[in-house]
């Protein structure tokens, strides 16, 4: 089996972060606590519930980027969670089965299937029962995340690789009549719908949605899809993420000065400008939908919001972060995390993010067009990271292809 991890190895992390800041070049070399193994033993099922999977393509996600630089810091309340030495990377992916398990019962060989359970909740680690976030299938909120399974398992892999491991509870079965490319694009696609439908906006609401990647874009069209009534800015200096924005229901660009121009998109008040260019004005957007995360972000965001306004918090860095928490009190704000996916409540129907999201890319409800613009092979991920820390202006989405 071959795979990319992240190694749990404290001089590889601190040279990791060492090369992020100071010598990007090094992130390149054998140093990086991120690893390719193309050497790993095909381990048999460590359960009857378990089955083998042959990846066909898997997106490169922020956290992938994050791990690759190592970014994860020690004040972060990940930091004191027990976890395993190794961190297997991609989940953003498409594959098929190839191997099941005498008790599998949702799944058959030839099933193109995606992980659904990326985190470490109580079906991937098989422990039973499961809490009850998990039975009620909002796995990402699991309260055995630090706890370790009572399974003895192998190296698993996951969708950076050729071959991966897996217990039937962290999969979703793709939809024949999607294609490998919506199929590969589905966990972000959901991750977007997720925060949509985390707190459904009301009729008329005049919305921000800072930072127009891959999660960003799904957001605009999601808000559409929810919420036709409703007002969309969007930010980025990208002329291809502006064009597609407006393509998927942005009603406007916010260029310029952000604090002038939201003043002005919003109605309110003057802006304000005291020392160090330090800016502040009343009125603002109904919602923000933070897609960057960082200290940076977080005060710029609650700044832009009106008063009783909803900080929806979709981007983050896995450590802890410094910001103005002035306008959270002073204008009552409210702060909701967004983590993954999970169970939503749409129309009166009980569904995983997974099902709803498949079934919107079907009926072509939600278009996937233009994501993928970067692709390679699963050998030459360390391209892939190279292009995805650069940045370049026509970059939405990297996949990798592992077949």
């Amino acid at each position: 089996m071959k795979t990319i991890y992240f190694e749990k190895d404290i001089p590889r992390i601190l040279i990791t972060k060492f090369a992020a800041r100071f010598f990007r070049p090094l992130l390149f070399t054998g140093l990086n606590a991120v690893k390719y193994n193309k050497k790993l033993p095909n381990a048999p099922l460590p359960g009857p519930d378990w089955l083998r999977v042959k990846n066909t393509a898997c997106g490169v996600c922020g956290t992938d980027v994050s791990f690759f630089q190592a970014t994860t810091g020690t004040s972060s309340a990940f930091e004191p969670i027990p976890g395993s030495a190794r961190t297997y990377m991609g989940h953003e992916n498409v594959g098929v089965v190839v191997e099941t398990g005498p008790e599998v019962t949702k799944f058959q060989v030839g099933d193109r299937v995606t992980i659904r359970e990326y985190m470490s909740g109580c079906g991937n680690k098989g422990i039973k029962p499961p809490c009850r976030y998990c039975a009620e299938g909002n796995y990402n909120l699991c309260l055995n995340y630090g706890e370790p399974s009572p399974l003895k398992l192998p190296d698993t892999g996951a969708g950076m690789g050729d071959y991966f491991l897996a217990p039937e509870q962290q999969l979703t079965k793709i939809l024949d009549e999607l294609t490998d490319d919506q199929a590969v694009l589905l966990e972000p696609s959901c991750v977007s719908v997720h925060a949509v439908l985390m707190d459904p906006p009301a009729k008329g609401e005049k919305i921000l949605v800072y930072g127009c990647g891959m999660i960003g874009l799904g957001i605009v069209q999601a808000l559409k899809i929810v919420q036709p009534d409703c007002q969309i800015w969007v930010t980025t200096r990208k002329k291809a993420r502006q064009q597609l924005a407006k393509k998927l229901g942005a009603d406007h660009i916010l260029s310029g000065d952000i604090y002038e121009e939201s003043a002005k998109a919003t109605g309110g008040s003057r802006v304000y400008t005291g020392m160090n260019k330090n800016k502040m004005f009343f009125g603002g957007f109904d919602r923000v939908y933070d897609c960057a995360g960082g200290g940076k972000a977080n005060t710029l965001c609650c700044r832009l919001l009106a008063p009783r306004g909803t900080y929806m918090k979709v981007g983050h860095h896995m450590a802890a972060v410094t910001y103005d928490e002035s306008p959270v009190w002073w204008q009552e704000l409210k702060i909701i995390g967004v983590d993954a996916h999970g169970m939503e409540e749409w129309q009166g129907r009980k569904l995983y993010t997974f099902d709803l999201v498949q079934e919107w890319m079907r009926d072509g409800i939600y278009k996937t067009d233009g994501f993928i613009t970067h692709r390679f092979p699963l050998d030459r991920y360390k391209d892939a990271f190279a292009v995805a820390l650069k940045n370049p202006p026509e970059l939405i989405k990297i996949v990798l292809d592992c077949g």
